[in-house]
């Protein structure tokens, strides 16, 4: 078999999680179960009140490593 490649455009290295959750179409509640379980990789933030950032090319790199033998 051939190689393959592949290009990923990344358009911001963090989005909101309601950005996040738009490109997905995951709801919005069950991105927050999945950053509070650890599935979404996010900025990490220094107080509570501090909006979630998703960290995009943390989830592209993870998705890589899961993809395959």
């Amino acid at each position: 078999m051939g190689n393959i490649t592949i290009n990923v455009t990344v358009s911001a290295p963090y989005v909101s999680i309601n950005e996040y959750a738009r490109l997905s179409g995951i709801p919005v509640a069950t991105c927050r179960g999945m950053v509070a379980d650890g599935r979404i990789i996010i900025r990490p933030k220094s107080s509570a009140q501090e909006k979630i950032e998703v960290n995009m090319i943390a989830m592209l790199k993870d998705a890589i490593a899961n993809s395959g033998p």
